[in-house]
């Protein structure tokens, strides 16, 4: 009777110990779940270190078109036309440059003043009441006048009331292997005038010129105020020994007005969403791609190292089944 009764005792205490496993077993199954996701992630990067950056830059990528998209979203009436050169990008590729002002006595000056009356610039053929935009059909160059707010340093003193011409290369507006030069004339307003507003006359090729179809306000040129010869260029000619040698050297600022800019329309602006999406979902699938690789690649490795383990013969057969 003890026997039995020992026996049960210890058939109950197992059955206690065996549940009370299975309940530790099953309250944390989603943490052993996470450790054995993580265990497989970091098999995976150091197994397979390539696989492992080619995916990280594929997600990398497919995050950034996502916020690059949502930029788009909430800026849609905001995007400058990369298209269009306005005439803000050329204010500031001319405030970018320096003005040089030769002396009265220098060689130089005598050259200008030399080939100013031998060729006459195009600027001074023009009537001082021509409208924007006029083709010249003997060069096709165009002459369009328009109104700005310039201001010009020379010795750290603003400049008035004078008219100052200059002739541009193409080199110097980024263009390469183009001999066309462009014709500028300035006239400042004068220390009477409450605002920094001169009328700006640029003569030559199109392309030269911003094809921007917002444009500033036109104006005409007075013959009044005091003509200046001049120079312009930018700060690589400052290194240069040749340049403005033994002259003075000024500034030039033109300002940017927010209602010259040109933006993508709506139109645009979804259309390169669009766009955005496609490329995004093509990266979502071979991401999901490399994921079913990784999961089929475990299981096939699995199933080969069983199948290898199977296949291995015993040490010791015995010799009376």
């Amino acid at each position: 009777m003890l026997g039995k009764r020992r026996q049960a005792d210890l058939a109950t205490l197992l059955e206690q110990q065996q549940k009370g496993h299975v309940a530790s077993h099953s309250a944390f199954p989603t943490e052993k779940a996470q450790m054995a996701g993580c265990s497989g992630i970091r098999e995976f990067m150091g197994s397979r270190p390539p696989v492992a950056v080619f995916f990280a830059s594929i997600a990398v990528f497919a995050l950034t078109l996502i916020s690059v998209s949502l930029y788009l979203q909430s800026h849609k009436t905001q995007i400058l036309n990369p298209d269009i050169e306005d005439w803000n990008s050329f204010y500031n590729t001319l405030s970018n440059m320096e003005i040089c002002f030769p002396n009265q006595d220098s060689p130089k000056m005598a050259k200008m003043r030399r080939s100013e009356r031998e060729l006459p610039s195009i600027a001074s053929s023009v009537p001082p009441t021509m409208s924007s935009n006029i083709t010249n059909d003997a060069t096709d160059n165009v002459t369009v006048s328009v109104m700005a707010d310039v201001h010009v340093l020379k010795s750290q003193h603003s400049l008035f009331g004078v008219t100052l011409h200059a002739v541009l290369p193409a080199s110097h507006l980024g263009i390469k292997r183009d001999p066309s030069v462009l014709d500028i004339t300035m006239q400042l307003p004068t220390k009477k005038s409450k605002k920094w507003v001169a009328c700006l006359l640029f003569t030559g090729p199109p392309h030269l010129l911003p094809n921007s179809p917002i444009a500033p306000p036109n104006c005409s040129l007075s013959m009044s105020s005091k003509k200046i010869e001049v120079e312009l260029g930018g700060g690589w000619l400052a290194g240069d020994s040749q340049w403005c040698q033994n002259d003075v050297v000024g500034s030039l600022t033109v300002m940017p007005k927010d209602e010259l800019n040109v933006y993508l329309t709506e139109g645009d602006v979804t259309l390169i969403q669009m766009h955005i999406l496609y490329t995004t979902c093509l990266l979502g699938v071979m991401m999901l791609g490399i994921l079913l690789y990784l999961v089929c690649g475990r299981r096939c490795a699995t199933l080969r190292s069983h199948q290898a383990v199977v296949a291995v013969a015993p040490d010791k057969v015995p010799l009376n089944p």
